[in-house]
């Protein structure tokens, strides 16, 4: 990745440049600056030839204010639970300039696209993109685009992982989109809200997905995806080895206690107490991914304890 050769193009715009060493493993580029923006010609491989035209390169003036730039696709991936429940959601946003000026954004504080996240969309990340990943950030409950866009096309590639309690993906749609495809690793997954079809089942790198388009999805559109039962995960069953835990040391500590008696009241505070710990554990390990069922279990439970405790306090002030 370093530059070969330079030249200045003439007042028709033509240009020669030179590569002295060809190397049959690299992959050639030609680069314009134009108005401060750089655009890119597509890959060039002059092997066996001494001499090769590149594509003609147009640069355009540039603008902050105008042409909008559109939402010309947007594809939509969510995987399967994880371990603890979680999902993890990819999306492809394809981004529409369809004026004739290279649309720049004056500051971050005006990016020249933006779109808005799904609700609970958490760790977002900017994969591989036609921008740099320094020009897209999230900002707020949105995702936005500072980088320049010329007139065209250009891909953005963005992830976020949806917490184990959300049972369904909300997209507000805020802007129009002109295709919508959703691809769920759920097969009891279903969708609705706007015009979205079911597509069948499509496989890719062996991993089966249920498909779901749609085109022209107006501004002000809910699509939901809701997701069908969580298959069995030995992880899901955490709050049954807390609860037995808690019995089996509670079932333990009865004998040794009727055995010691002067010593009893200490011997149930302490099993009341590492029941307590035990759920505090696990309720500070996993407390981001907890259904709301789960939740509320857990709350009832450290509350049980909690009482226990202060009642032995009361009988027992020493």
């Amino acid at each position: 990745g370093a530059v070969v050769d330079s030249a200045r193009t003439d007042a028709q715009g033509w240009y020669a440049v030179r590569a002295p060493a060809r190397d049959s493993a690299s992959v050639y580029v030609v680069s314009v600056t134009y108005a401060g923006i750089a655009y890119f010609s597509r890959p060039v491989r002059p092997f066996g030839r001494a001499e090769q035209t590149a594509e003609v390169l147009a640069v355009f003036d540039t603008s902050s204010t105008e042409p909008a730039i559109a939402l010309a696709q947007r594809h939509v991936i969510i995987r399967r639970p994880e371990d603890r429940g979680s999902r993890r959601v990819l999306e492809l946003l394809v981004l529409a300039n369809t004026g004739n000026r290279t649309r720049v954004a004056p500051d971050t504080s005006r990016p020249v696209w933006q779109g808005r996240l799904p609700r609970g969309a958490t760790g977002f990340d900017v994969g591989e993109s036609d921008v740099s990943n320094e020009s897209v950030f999230r900002r707020g409950d949105a995702v936005a685009v500072a980088a320049p866009i010329p007139p065209g096309e250009k891909q953005i590639l963005v992830s976020y992982i949806l917490p184990a309690d959300e049972r369904q993906l909300d997209l507000d749609v805020d802007q129009e989109i002109a295709r919508l495809n959703v691809l769920v690793e759920d097969s009891a997954a279903s969708v609705t809200g706007g015009p979205l079809v079911p597509m069948g089942v499509e496989e890719m790198e062996g991993i089966r997905f249920t498909r779901f388009a749609g085109e022209g999805i107006e501004p002000g559109t809910r699509v939901t995806v809701q997701f069908g039962e969580r298959p069995f995960s030995p992880a899901s069953l955490w709050w049954m080895v807390v609860a037995l835990a808690a019995a089996t040391l509670a079932a333990g500590m009865v004998p040794w206690w009727r055995r010691t008696r002067g010593a009893g009241a200490a011997a149930e505070a302490g099993a009341l107490a590492a029941q307590l710990a035990a759920v505090e554990a696990a309720l500070s390990d996993r407390g981001s991914s907890l259904s709301e069922t789960e939740r509320q279990a857990y709350a009832q439970r450290r509350a049980t304890l909690q009482r226990a405790l202060e009642a032995l306090r009361v009988r027992r002030p020493s």
